[in-house]
C-alpha cells in the first residue's frame, strides 16, 4: 500500500508527536498548518514540510491531512476549510478527537468530498521532542469507512501501534475512560505529593518518592488485571489503617471523602482477594 503524504493542522502536543514519528516511519510530512506561526515554521523545518498559513492549503498539497486540534475546533475548522478549498480528489482528512465521531467532519465530507475519518491516540503527550517516544506500543482508535479504515490502520501499524475499531463506541464514555486513566492519577499524584510533603517529607523527596511509586503501580499492571495488581488497605480489608487515614485527611473534607470513595471503589474491585486471604 503506498504511503499518503501528511498533512498537519495543529502543531501541539499530539500533532508534533505524531508528525516526528510518521517522518520517522518514512512518510512524507508535505505540510503543516496552525495559528501559531513559530510552532508551524519550527516544526515545518524539522520536518522538511511546507509551513501553510491557511488550514485550507494542507489540503491541497498532501494526501492525507490530520487535524490535531481542540475538540471545539474541529467543526468550525473544516467548514472554514471546505469554503476555501481548491481540490480535494483522492483526498482524505482525520481528526484525534477521543471524543468526538466523524460528523465533526461532515462539512468536508459532505461538501467537499474528502474521505474523513477518526484517528485517536489513546495515549498522552508531554510537550517537546521526547513525546514521539510515547507513539509507539500506542492503542489507535480508528473509525472511517472501509476502504478508508485499511488506510488508517496501516498508518497505525506503521507507527508501531495497535489499531482498534471505534465504530459504535459510546464516545463520551470512552473519553472518560481516557480521562481517568491518563489524567486523574496525575492529580491524585498531586495530591499525594502535598500530604507526603506536610507530613514531614523533604518535597523533592516527596515528589520523587510518590512518582517512582506510582511507576511501580503501573508495572505491576503489566500482565495483571487490575484487581490482581492493586495493593493497600483497602485491598486488604484492613480498615483500621483507613480509619487513621480518614482521621489524618479531617482538615480537609473533600479530600477526606474522596479518600472513602476510592476506598469503597477498591473494595468493590477486589472482593475475591479479600475472601482469598480469609
Amino acid at each position: 500500500m503506498q504511503k499518503p503524504t501528511i498533512a498537519i493542522i495543529g502543531p501541539g502536543r499530539a500533532g508534533s508527536a505524531l508528525g516526528r514519528a510518521l517522518h520517522a516511519a518514512g512518510y512524507t510530512i508535505a505540510a503543516i498548518g496552525g495559528r501559531n506561526p513559530d510552532n508551524v515554521r519550527n516544526l515545518a523545518e524539522e520536518l522538511d514540510a511546507r509551513a501553510c498559513q491557511s488550514p485550507a492549503t494542507t489540503i491541497d498539497v498532501a494526501d492525507l491531512t490530520i487535524l490535531a486540534v481542540p475538540d471545539d475546533v474541529i467543526l468550525p475548522l473544516a467548514t472554514d476549510m471546505v469554503e476555501s478549498l481548491c481540490s480535494a480528489a483522492g483526498k482524505s482528512a482525520v481528526h484525534l478527537s477521543g471524543a468526538q465521531d466523524r460528523s465533526a467532519l461532515r462539512p468536508l465530507a459532505q461538501q467537499g468530498s474528502l474521505r474523513t475519518g477518526v484517528f485517536h491516540p489513546l495515549q498522552t503527550f508531554r510537550r517537546g521532542p521526547e513525546a514521539v517516544a510515547n507513539v509507539a506500543g500506542t492503542y489507535f482508535g480508528i473509525d472511517a469507512d472501509p476502504k478508508f479504515r485499511d488506510q488508517l490502520m496501516q498508518l497505525a501499524r506503521d507507527l508501531h501501534g495497535y489499531p482498534f475499531d471505534l465504530s459504535g463506541v459510546d464516545r463520551a464514555l470512552y473519553h472518560a475512560a481516557a480521562v481517568f486513566a491518563a489524567n486523574y492519577p496525575i492529580t491524585l499524584l498531586a495530591e499525594a505529593i502535598t500530604l507526603a510533603a506536610q507530613a514531614g517529607v523533604d518535597p523533592e523527596t516527596a515528589r520523587l518518592g510518590m512518582t517512582t511509586l506510582l511507576g511501580g503501580a503501573v508495572n505491576n499492571l503489566r500482565g495483571l488485571e487490575p484487581a490482581d495488581a492493586i495493593t493497600g488497605p483497602a485491598s486488604r480489608g484492613d480498615q483500621g489503617t483507613i480509619q487513621r487515614h480518614l482521621d489524618a485527611l479531617k482538615k480537609d473534607p473533600e479530600l477526606q471523602r474522596l479518600y472513602q470513595l476510592l476506598a469503597d471503589r477498591t473494595r468493590e474491585l477486589t472482593p475475591k482477594k479479600k475472601e482469598d486471604a480469609a
